[in-house]
């Protein structure tokens, strides 16, 4: 009897390196998916906090416009005013005056609340029990 050697192609090899390669595929897909996610809702805060800090912008503005024919008409003026940009926060513009003129001393946004620390208070309990 002859012993006859078969020489066949192996299917178990490439098989499971394809389910690997699809497995890390559909695994960074999804990962992307996430952080694609993420990036937008940081986008869309983002827009809305210039959007509201340029709105008021042009609030100050507005009232910078008020004061300049105030002063125009001999009325007097505040030196100092804040317009509210979102929770927490306000932009704060500060005028010095010379006669019928003014310069913006400052024009700054102010954070006015404090961020509470305690409500995230998490306290570890570190003891091993047995």
């Amino acid at each position: 009897m002859e012993k006859r050697f078969k020489m066949g192609i192996g299917l178990g090899g490439p098989s499971i390196i394809m389910i690997f390669v699809i497995l890390s595929l559909t695994t960074l897909g999804a990962l992307a998916l996430m952080t694609a996610q993420a990036d937008w809702k940081l986008t869309k805060r983002t827009a809305d906090s210039v959007t509201a800090y340029y709105s008021a912008d042009s609030k100050a503005e507005e009232i910078l416009a008020e004061t300049d024919a105030a002063l125009k008409s001999g009325h007097p003026a505040n030196d100092t005013f804040a317009v509210p940009v979102q929770d927490g926060q306000e932009l704060h513009v500060k005028l010095i005056f010379s006669g019928t003129d003014y310069t913006v001393a400052v024009r700054k946004l102010v954070m006015t609340s404090q961020w509470d620390y305690d409500q995230f208070n998490i306290e570890f309990n570190d003891q091993v029990t047995e």
